[in-house]
């Protein structure tokens, strides 16, 4: 199994060189019936920084270091191109690989960043899961089909959509208009002290509770408008079947 991957591996490597791709992993085997890839590798800190995946979690905080460091663990290899100030990184889903390894269950990708303010951060998955830790950009993007999300730290700049995955968001200010959609996914929302907000949540079947607010008027199917302290800032959630708890 290994000489098999380590062929398709190469092969890969020769053709994304060739395209002027960067590609760096390393293989290790655990046990006799898994293979797993791992990477650890640093590069230049980027205006931006893309990250997206088929089914690996991704999880992305500042660290102490003047360069961007990622750790990776996965049956597929992952895809480093640096281009014109943005860092990708993309999950290469043309094989697949089983793996039966005790290493599976430490699949992920890992990105420590350089503290400063980016253009850009957009993290992608299908059904892996997103964890953000206290990021700041520009622009700040959040998206999965399955995969749910937990955003520490963040305030109402962010994009946040997912077909299906559950979203955990802890805000650390809230000083403007923001949407959410979360589909059939529940929605967690830690909002600041000093929070003034309209609140619409849009919804088909799901329910809205919150311990903090007095009772919202309710409309149609499960559908809730709230308006808290002076309502300075506007905040609208839609779902198809999700919750929305409010703390």
């Amino acid at each position: 199994m290994k000489r098999i991957v380590g062929i398709i591996l190469a092969a890969l490597g020769a053709a994304m060189a060739a395209a002027g791709v960067i590609l760096q992993l390393a293989m290790s085997g655990e046990g006799q019936t898994g293979t797993v890839f791992t990477a650890v590798e640093e590069f230049e800190t980027p205006r931006e920084l893309v990250v997206i995946t088929t089914d690996v979690p991704v999880s992305v905080k500042y660290g102490d270091t003047d360069k961007v460091k990622v750790s990776y663990t996965g049956s597929v290899p992952l895809i480093f191109t640096e281009k014109k100030g943005t860092l990708s990184m993309t999950q290469d889903d043309r094989f697949t690989v089983t793996l039966f390894s005790e290493r599976a269950r430490d699949i992920g990708v890992e990105v420590t960043l350089p503290h400063k303010v980016y253009e850009r951060i957009s993290l992608s998955s299908s059904s892996g899961s997103i964890v953000s830790h206290s990021l700041a950009a520009n622009t700040l993007e959040f998206s999965t089909k399955s995969g749910d999300m937990t955003l520490y730290g963040i305030d109402e700049r962010v994009s946040v959509r997912t077909d299906s995955g559950n979203v955990y968001a802890q805000f650390s200010s809230f000083g403007g208009d923001m949407s959410m959609n979360a589909g059939a996914g529940d929605v967690t929302l830690m909002m600041p002290d000093d929070l003034s907000v309209y609140l619409e949540f849009f919804t088909e079947s799901g329910s809205f509770t919150s311990e903090r607010f007095d009772e919202p008027y309710r409309g149609k199917y499960g559908d809730a408008v709230v308006i808290y302290n002076g309502a300075r800032h506007k905040l609208g959630v839609t779902t198809t079947s999700g919750d929305l708890y409010i703390q």
